[in-house]
C-alpha cells in the first residue's frame, strides 16, 4: 500500500470516529459557520475599530445575540407569561361575547333554502362547540400544547447558546482553519476562492434580507397593534417571524390579531388592522420598499455579489423550514449554494479539458 493511500485510509477512519464524538453537535456548527459566513461583511467593517481578533470575536457574538436570538428569548419568554395569566373568567367573557355574536348572525331565506341550512341546527351546534365542557378540553390541549412548546424551548435554548459559542470560535479561528483548508483541497486559488466566495455572497444575501424583512413588517405591524393597546413588541416579534414563512407570511399573526380585537374593541378595530396589514404591509411595503431596501444593504455591505438566484433561493428556504425546521432557512439556502458553486467549478473543468 502506498503511503499516501495509507494516510487517506487513516484520515478516513479517523474522521469517522471524529464525527460519532461531535454528530450531536454537527447542525449547531454547520449553522454557526454559515452564521460567520453571512456576517463577513459586517466583520469587515468593523476590523477597523477592532484590531484583535478575541475582540472582534466577542463584538460579533454579542452581535449576532442582540440582533437575531435576544428577540427569540423575549417572545418565548412573554407568551410563558400570558399563558400563566390567563384569567378563565375573561376567557368565559369572551367565548360569551363569541356566541352572542355568532347567535346574531342572519341570512336571506333564500340563501338558506338554497343551501339547505337550518339556522336552529347551526346554532345548537356552535353551543355544543362552545359549551364549558369543550372549553375545558380546548384549554386542556393548549396548556398540553404550551408544555410541548416550553420543552422544545428549552432545547431551542439551549442550541442558541450552543451556536453562539461556536459562532464566536468560529471567527477566532475562521481565519485560520480557512487558509489551512484552501492548502490542502487539490484546488487552485482562485477555484477555491469561488468556493468561499458563493458561500458568502448568497448566504450573506439571504441573511441581510431575512432581518431586514423581519424587522421591518414587524415593526410596521408593531406600530398599528400598539395604537390598539396590544403588547407591540411581542406582536411586532411574532409578525417578524411569520413573515419569514413563505406563501402565508404575516397572514399568521394580522387574521388571529384582528379576530381577536373584532371580539375586544369591535369590527371597526379588527377591519383597520386587516386592511392595514393588507394594504401597508403586504403590498407596499413587502412589494415595493422591501426590494428597495435590501437592494441598498446589498450594496453596502456585499458590493461584488453572484448570489444565488431569488426564485431558488426562495425555494431553497421552503424546503430547508419543512427539512430543518427554523434553521431550515439557513441550511437551505447554503445547500443550494453549494452545490451550484461546484458545478461552476465543473464546468471550469470541462472547459480546460476541452481546450487541452
Amino acid at each position: 500500500m502506498k503511503p499516501q493511500h495509507f494516510i487517506i485510509l487513516l484520515l478516513a477512519i479517523s474522521g469517522w470516529f471524529l464525527y460519532t464524538v461531535f454528530s450531536p453537535f454537527v447542525q449547531t456548527i454547520s449553522i454557526a459557520v454559515l452564521l460567520m459566513f453571512a456576517t463577513l461583511s459586517i466583520s469587515k467593517h468593523l476590523e477597523k475599530y477592532f484590531r484583535k481578533r478575541w475582540v472582534l470575536s466577542s463584538v460579533m457574538s454579542l452581535l449576532l445575540g442582540l440582533m437575531f436570538f435576544a428577540p427569540l428569548v423575549y417572545m418565548i419568554n412573554a407568551l410563558a407569561v400570558m399563558a400563566v395569566k390567563i384569567d378563565p373568567i375573561a376567557l368565559q367573557d369572551v367565548v360569551d361575547h363569541l356566541l352572542e355574536t355568532l347567535h346574531s348572525i342572519t341570512l336571506p331565506d333564500e340563501l338558506l333554502q338554497q343551501f339547505g341550512i337550518d339556522m336552529d341546527s347551526v346554532h345548537t351546534a356552535i353551543d355544543n362547540a362552545l359549551s364549558e365542557e369543550n372549553i375545558t378540553a380546548y384549554i386542556k390541549h393548549a396548556l398540553a400544547f404550551i408544555g410541548s412548546v416550553a420543552a422544545h424551548s428549552a432545547v431551542f435554548f439551549k442550541d442558541m447558546v450552543l451556536i453562539l459559542i461556536f459562532y464566536y470560535f468560529a471567527y477566532l479561528y475562521g481565519e485560520e482553519v480557512g487558509r489551512f483548508i484552501k492548502r490542502i483541497l487539490p484546488l487552485d486559488t482562485a477555484q477555491t476562492q469561488l468556493l468561499f466566495n458563493e458561500l458568502h455572497n448568497s448566504m450573506g444575501v439571504v441573511f441581510f434580507s431575512i432581518l431586514a424583512t423581519a424587522i421591518f413588517e414587524g415593526t410596521l405591524f408593531a406600530a398599528i397593534v400598539a395604537f390598539f393597546g396590544l403588547d407591540a413588541i411581542l406582536l411586532g416579534i411574532l409578525y417578524g417571524f411569520a413573515s419569514l414563512v413563505p406563501v402565508v407570511g404575516g397572514a399568521l399573526m394580522w387574521v388571529p390579531t384582528s379576530v381577536y380585537l373584532w371580539f375586544t374593541q369591535g369590527p371597526s378595530a379588527a377591519l383597520t388592522v386587516a386592511i392595514y396589514s393588507v394594504i401597508v404591509i403586504s403590498v407596499i411595503a413587502d412589494t415595493f420598499i422591501k426590494p428597495v431596501i435590501i437592494r441598498e444593504i446589498d450594496l453596502k455591505l456585499i458590493k461584488e455579489t453572484n448570489a444565488t438566484n431569488e426564485i431558488l433561493v426562495f425555494f431553497a428556504i421552503i424546503a430547508g423550514l419543512s427539512t430543518y425546521g427554523f434553521w431550515g432557512m439557513i441550511i437551505g439556502p447554503a445547500i443550494v449554494t453549494i452545490f451550484i458553486a461546484i458545478l461552476k467549478l465543473y464546468e471550469q473543468f470541462q472547459r480546460q479539458y476541452q481546450t487541452q
